[in-house]
């Protein structure tokens, strides 16, 4: 294509750009609305959430019970404002329905080698817990289960690495493929998944 053609096709985009400037205002707020609103895919969770959101008040009575388990010595005052310990996302297991992931920083709330999350789904009576577990990263899968997005996990210790695969049952994740490699960077071999 010469130089010539390619002035003339860039002068007819911007052309038609111009002669439509009304709709460019909207177009963008369309686009701003549509980017906020979707979840991210891959999280690493020694790091703070891209994009953080507010936590809805039906998951702060959650995570009450989350942290009275782990948490009791500095529970036990009952001032504590949980909310406070936690950040959130959004996490896109489905199109249509609305999930938030949380992670926390207090060390009562993490392992040694991995860091704690949290992933809430919204239902018609609000937030449920449908999956907990400890990571380095989460990330979303395109396969799904029963409607939602299958979800991977990675965890690594000084030694082996564990890679497992959670797939929704229709009310919670539950771990149905996992493998480790010994040392890391070996070939991971398919194990019996881990329950808590």
């Amino acid at each position: 294509m010469t130089t010539t053609k390619i002035n003339e096709i860039t002068h007819a985009v911007i052309g038609a750009a111009y002669s439509d400037m009304k709709s460019v205002p909207l177009l963008l707020s369309i686009l701003v609305c549509a980017v906020t609103s979707v979840g991210q895919t891959h999280f690493y969770l020694e790091e703070s959430f891209k994009h953080p959101v507010r936590i809805p008040a039906g998951v702060v009575s959650l995570l009450n019970d989350e942290v009275g388990k782990a948490c009791s010595q500095e529970t036990a005052n009952g001032g504590t404002d949980v909310k406070a310990w936690f950040s959130a996302s959004r996490i896109s297991v489905n199109d249509n329905r609305s999930a938030l992931i949380l992670q926390s920083s207090k060390d009562c709330l993490n392992g040694a080698d991995n860091v704690w999350f949290w992933v809430f789904l919204k239902t018609a009576q609000g937030y449920r817990l449908v999956l907990t577990g400890g990571a380095i990263s989460v990330d979303v899968l395109r396969s799904k289960t029963h409607g939602l997005r299958d979800i991977e996990t990675n965890v690594a210790t000084a030694r082996t690495n564990h890679m497992d695969i959670y797939k929704f049952n229709g009310s919670a994740y539950h771990a149905r493929r996992c493998t480790e490699a010994t040392p890391v960077d070996a070939k991971p071999k398919r194990v019996p998944c881990r329950t808590r």
